[in-house]
């Protein structure tokens, strides 16, 4: 089986298999992107479920970017206990967390979480302040295919705490989210570009998908390393060069 991805920017995406529900996560606000442009002001999304990891922080849970009447999941809630949704037929794995400690506007509470769509499991890291100890992320374990990785550092997790998060959880395809690519380079601090994740993950085969939307599984021919598969985002034009290196 299959599914689709679309990076819309920021950690939104669109996900969806043929047939299957369209699912969107983490939409963004676009002011507190910086984005003013009319069209980028403008962008909305069509889904029939939107997964967001809390419902407090407006560059992860805008519901207003979806049109129509989607059903609503806060991964945070199912963290909790309050919730036990399902999304194509599987459950909906979250585990709470929290932003960055001496994060400006208080460290708000978020959930990293994972859904099954086209046979694969998708795990989204939310908006998660610190790399989490192993007993943690046991609840990924076998099910994480794809990693929705944050990649910006700035007021998520340092590249350094993304490292053992990707080894015990072994995905087979990494998509870097959250991270610098001018105009959205960060407000209260800046963003790394999503260079410093390719170079610190040399060894891993990447694939440069020159669009917003690619199909999975991709097959790039190594298999005991994932693979980093790099989106541009189709909710705004990126003013500067995607990868510089």
């Amino acid at each position: 089986m299959s599914f689709y991805v679309e990076w819309v920017g920021l950690a939104c995406f669109r996900l969806w298999e043929d047939g299957g529900s369209v699912i969107a996560t983490d939409p963004y606000t676009p002011e507190v992107l910086g984005l003013t442009e009319p069209d980028e002001v403008a962008c909305r999304l069509s889904a029939d479920v939107v997964i967001v990891s809390s419902l407090t922080d407006r560059a992860h849970s805008n519901l207003d970017l979806v049109a129509g009447n989607p059903r609503v999941i806060n991964a945070l809630d199912v963290a909790e206990g309050r919730s036990s949704p399902e999304v194509n037929g599987q459950p909906v794995i979250a585990v709470g967390a929290t932003e960055i400690p001496d994060h400006p506007e208080g460290p708000k509470d978020n959930a990293l979480y994972a859904f099954n769509a086209g046979g694969l499991w998708i795990m989204h890291m939310g908006d998660v302040g610190y790399g989490l100890p192993a007993d943690e992320l046991e609840p990924f374990k076998g099910h994480c295919d794809v990693l929705l990785a944050l990649a910006g550092e700035g007021l998520v997790l340092d590249l350094q705490e993304l490292d053992p998060i990707i080894d015990l959880l072994k995905p087979r395809w990494i998509v870097p989210m959250h991270y610098g690519l001018a105009p959205v380079v960060g407000q209260a601090r800046p963003m790394t570009k999503v260079d410093t994740l390719l170079k610190r993950r040399s060894l891993d085969p990447i694939v440069l998908a020159r669009r917003s939307t690619v199909r999975f599984p991709i097959d790039a021919g190594v298999i005991d390393r994932p693979t980093i598969v790099v989106l541009d985002p189709c909710g705004y034009k990126p003013t500067e060069p995607h990868v510089l290196r």
